[in-house]
């Protein structure tokens, strides 16, 4: 069912020139995240909600594309809204406009402050089974920490209930169309989406969807699932900012998406792959998770910024196959 989140009150967290804040009543968000610069910029490095939304709020449905949210407890879509459970088949409220559901249950619920110091803060959701269509009961926990060069996100999710509970998770950052300018990132396979932005089967990446080596995001509206990911990306701007990625190895999948020319564009790391739910009764590679009662799911994820350009020499670290573990 959906309501109406309020983005107040916010939470600031400081450190060094950049600064995060987050609201906790609005989906556990992210809502902005930036820095200063020594000639007077400042730099955006999401997308920072709007100061029309901080004030109003937005529906649950409808939510802001900007700042960054978690993916609790699934990612993406679920084909028709239905997946199957101990106790047979669960159908999920579909997503207003589409015949499928979309990115979870905890993005549009409001989650608690548990605890907050100057450049960090945790967020809690507890899930009353049924809400929103989910029957299974869990608890998430999201850690956000800042420091001088980046933030780092963690998030654990814990099966609360008496019955195995699927999913899976992820984050879902919205990145500023200046950081399109070069992009990277090494992933195994692609599994194309179809019109209705549902996974289907896997290929080897090809050279329309190969970053392994730094390209521009092309100026089109694009989706791409990926698979087989190594965990890094990099993308900079024309005049040197730039944000590396690093994310734990629960989130071996990846979303890349642009809603169109000139617009944001998100590279999301998740656990799963779109429509995973379905997908894995005849596949062992969709990343979809079934946690055991009192079971927990942790991941993480580390944005590394940088404000200043780097030599054409200077190998991101993307092309490596080093990763952080959970």
């Amino acid at each position: 069912m959906a309501m109406h989140l309020s983005v107040t009150p916010e939470t600031t967290l400081c450190s060094g020139a950049l600064t995060a804040t987050l609201a906790p009543a609005a989906g556990g968000r992210i809502t902005s995240l930036s820095s200063g610069t020594a000639a007077g910029e400042t730099i955006d490095w999401l997308v920072p909600l709007a100061d029309a939304v901080r004030a109003a709020g937005f529906e649950s449905t409808q939510w802001p594309k900007a700042g960054c949210y978690p993916l609790v407890p699934f990612s993406n879509r679920i084909r028709d809204g239905r997946l199957a459970g101990t106790q047979g088949r669960v159908q999920l409220p579909l997503h207003p406009g589409e015949r499928h559901a979309l990115h979870g249950v905890s993005q549009q619920r409001p989650w608690h402050l548990e605890q907050h110091a100057a450049d960090r803060a945790t967020m809690t959701y507890v899930h009353v089974p049924g809400d929103h269509g989910w029957p299974w009961a869990f608890r998430a926990e999201q850690g956000v920490e800042l420091d001088s060069a980046g933030i780092t996100l963690s998030l654990r999710v814990t099966n609360d209930d008496r019955e195995p509970m699927p999913g899976g998770g992820g984050f879902h950052p919205y990145f500023p169309a200046r950081f399109a300018h070069s992009l990277q990132f090494d992933a195994r396979t692609v599994w194309p989406a179809d019109a209705e932005f549902l996974a289907s089967t896997p290929v080897p990446t090809g050279p329309a969807d190969y970053y392994a080596s730094a390209n521009a995001l092309p100026d089109v509206e694009c989706t791409r699932y990926y698979g087989g990911w190594n965990g890094q990306a990099r993308m900079a701007a024309t005049d040197g900012p730039a944000i590396e990625l690093l994310a734990s190895s629960a989130l071996q999948h990846l979303v890349l998406h642009r809603p169109g020319p000139g617009a944001y564009f998100c590279v999301e790391p998740v656990s799963h792959v779109a429509d995973a739910a379905n997908l894995a009764a005849a596949r062992a590679d969709t990343g979809w998770r079934v946690l055991a009662p009192g079971e927990a799911m942790t991941c993480n994820l580390r944005l590394s910024v940088s404000s200043l350009s780097r030599q054409a020499n200077d190998t991101p670290r993307a092309t490596t196959r080093d990763r952080r573990h959970d």
